[in-house]
């Protein structure tokens, strides 16, 4: 079976010199992003500089989350938050005033207090705000979850389950509510955070049986998705389908609705569900499991091959210069963008060309870049397809880009990471963390990365969820008695409990990758393959027996 289609265009980016720590001057005049954030952060952790330059510098920080606030902190501490009620506690709460009894008693503080505090306490409010006083009173039954969801409060439900010990979840939630309960539970704020949280990590199942209670018809998307494997966990396959279909019917992305269908074709076994996926447009683990076991068309990729040595005038590994191109593109409509990538079309900056070239397209085209790089010329298929599957997911081949935690240049290393294999390890003399921005180095320490990861995990699974999540992380994971066992819905199930969103997704996306990328290169390797040896320890790590 052929899986791809290759278009090869015959006819981008990589420019040595980082720019190292920049100064105060340096810095001023450039626009907010995610680059100067980086650059801000370097600054004060290694550079010179005066409060006075700190504290302008700040007014332009782009991610006020991110690691560069918290060096602006020591430089600059924050002003203290006055506190409402200084110096009450659980213990004082009956001397302070109404006021500041009113206010402090969260259902979290107040489960710390005893039934005799929170009844004179209830007694105190029950003029001014009856309300929070009966809140007290209920906080006394012996089940308030139950009294909750007979009044319909689902604002302190939800406020009871998240400030509970585990001893407390299973005692007040470990009993049935009424299936309209749960149908305005599902609305109440906090919910897809509390459902993600108990069903991927299979928590409380007597509770979770009420949340097979929830009418499908009025969920949707990523909930409706989680409220299915979470059926899948409790076993209970026809509410499953009923969740997996209303996620398809209201997600908005293909790979999303392509992993909904998936799901209904493993409950169901209807061909019609594996013959839908087998024409999904968007390249992922399901469509591409789909053309394993039908005839569908390959898919079409592209595969820029420039024969232009860089592009003029332009420095690909300058992370300014990169955020300000890529302004560009989000103001060109597609026959502007599809023009301007023509000055990529060079081995250096190929990734801005498919990104521009891809931008007219509306990401809709299948580019599969493959950068050439001394670093990889003896590199076998299989390390080569690994690199590029992780190359494309992390940064679309863009050398000089930057992330919200600052991991860096194609392979988007972290600076600690990127410092300990250069300076430590690699011994590289004069290295520079922004030496990740050159195509050639990222390249040499993925490969040096890779070396690492793979005396401990052969699958590439297993590999990208190591290279997004760590691998001490990784060995967590797959180590469970839980994860990756034989098993009906194995191993597509442990690929949807992966407990970190974005790790979760990223492996799907680089095993996708890994399987095009391979197939390029001559591997006949097929994914419904890579599947099935996932469950069998001695093919995939040697950290389980």
């Amino acid at each position: 079976m052929r899986l791809l289609r290759l278009f090869s265009v015959l006819s981008l980016f990589i420019v040595l010199g980082s720019a190292k720590i920049l100064s105060y001057e340096e810095l001023k005049d450039e626009p907010k992003s995610l680059v100067k954030d980086y650059y801000i952060n370097r600054l004060i952790n290694e550079g010179s500089y005066t409060k006075e330059q700190i504290k302008e510098l700040a007014k332009d920080v782009y991610r006020r989350a991110g690691p560069v606030q918290k060096s602006i902190d020591k430089i600059l501490p924050p002003a203290p938050k006055p506190s409402l009620c200084p110096g009450v506690n659980p213990k004082n709460i009956l001397d302070a005033n109404i006021t500041c009894q009113n206010a402090l008693t969260t259902i979290s503080f107040a489960l710390k207090l005893d039934i005799k505090t929170r009844t004179q306490l209830a007694a105190k409010l029950a003029d001014f705000y009856p309300q929070k006083a009966q809140t007290l009173l209920i906080l006394n039954d012996e089940n308030p979850a139950v009294k909750f969801a007979q009044n319909g409060d689902t604002k302190n439900f939800m406020a009871l389950f998240n400030a509970s010990s585990i001893s407390q979840t299973m005692k007040f939630f470990g009993t049935e509510f009424d299936a309209s309960f749960m149908d305005k539970f599902y609305q109440e704020k906090g919910f897809s955070a509390l459902l993600n949280d108990v069903v991927i990590n299979k928590k409380y199942d007597a509770f979770r049986q009420n949340l097979l209670k929830i009418d499908e018809n009025i969920t949707e998307k990523n909930d409706a998705f989680m409220l299915g494997i979470n059926a899948i966990t409790l076993k209970n396959d026809t509410a499953a389908l009923k969740f997996f279909a209303k996620a398809k019917a209201s997600f908005e992305r293909e790979w999303q609705r392509d992993n909904a269908t998936f799901w209904l074709y493993l409950i169901s076994k209807d061909e019609i569900y594996l013959n839908e996926l087998a024409q999904s447009s968007d390249v992922n683990i399901y469509s591409l499991y789909a053309r394993d076991f039908t005839n569908a068309e390959p898919f079409e990729v592209i595969v820029p091959r420039p024969s232009k040595e860089k592009p003029e005038n332009f420095d690909v590994t300058d992370p300014f210069l990169w955020v300000k191109t890529a302004a560009l593109a989000k103001q060109m409509n597609a026959e502007q963008a599809s023009e301007y990538a023509k000055r990529f079309y060079t081995k250096e900056s190929v990734g801005a060309y498919a990104y521009f070239m891809q931008r007219a397209a509306g990401w809709d085209k299948h580019y599969f870049l493959m950068p050439e790089s001394l670093e990889l010329e003896d590199t076998n298929v299989t390390r080569k397809s690994m690199i590029y599957a992780l190359g494309r997911q992390e940064s679309l081949f863009i050398p000089s880009l930057i992330s919200t935690s600052y991991a860096l240049g194609m392979m988007q290393f972290m600076p600690f990471l990127a410092n300990t294999i250069g300076k430590k390890e690699l011994k590289i003399e004069n290295f520079d963390q922004d030496d990740m921005f050159k195509q050639d180095v990222a390249f040499k320490f993925a490969n040096y990365h890779l070396d690492y990861l793979e005396k401990f995990l052969f699958h590439p699974l297993f590999i990208a969820y190591a290279y997004n999540g760590g691998i001490g992380f990784t060995k967590k994971l797959i180590t469970r008695d839980d994860m990756f066992k034989e098993g009906i819905y194995e191993p597509f199930l442990s690929m949807e409990l992966v407990p970190v969103t974005e790790t979760r997704n990223y492996g799907k996306k680089v095993l996708a990758n890994y399987v095009v990328y391979s197939a390029l290169m001559g591997s006949n390797i097929k994914i419904s393959q890579l599947f099935e040896i996932l469950s069998s320890p001695s093919a995939t790590d040697k950290f389980r027996k």
